[in-house]
């Protein structure tokens, strides 16, 4: 026998965003798994290909809604596996400069032709996929907000 789990309906609609989130991310996932890429470093390559230039591992931190730690990790393991350089900046010592290499570049392309989320997506009237984009846009914003976070924060995509 069933048994029926009360929740709120705000309850419910977090749990049904977190599902859904969960399987984009898993199928991501399978997707890169034949490059050896996790879907943050896709994610990543994408990002910096998009930027195309000036792009800091703060600015990826910030977009990518990581902590600093974490992206330094991630963009490590990316150097390593040769899809991304990262060179000092002349002007800044301080400051690091992120480039796609030549293997990023085809990685990327490669990447951009996985189209499990896509099937997903398609299964989305086009009015259904313009009312979900401007509802996420303003959930996310109101999420920016409720953290403080910088209006910098999350600019992408």
């Amino acid at each position: 026998m069933s048994r029926q789990i009360k929740a709120d309906k705000n309850y419910t609609i977090l749990t049904q965003l977190l599902q859904v989130a969960d399987l984009f991310v898993k199928i991501r996932e399978r997707e890169m798994l034949s490059q050896n890429l996790s879907s943050t470093a896709a994610d990543i390559l994408f990002l910096v290909n998009a930027i195309g230039h000036d792009v800091t591992p703060a600015k990826i931190t910030r977009m990518i809604l990581r902590e600093p730690n974490s992206t330094a990790c991630i963009l490590m393991r990316m150097e390593k596996q040769g899809l991304i350089k990262r060179t000092k900046n002349m002007e800044r010592k301080n400051r690091i400069r992120i480039t796609l290499t030549a293997r990023g570049e085809k990685v990327l392309s490669q990447a951009m032709k996985k189209d499990g989320t896509a099937n997903m997506l398609a299964r989305l009237t086009v009015a259904q996929q313009k009312q979900l984009k401007t509802a996420l846009k303003a959930l996310k914003e109101a999420g920016r907000k409720e953290l403080h976070l910088s209006p910098k924060m999350l600019l992408w995509p």
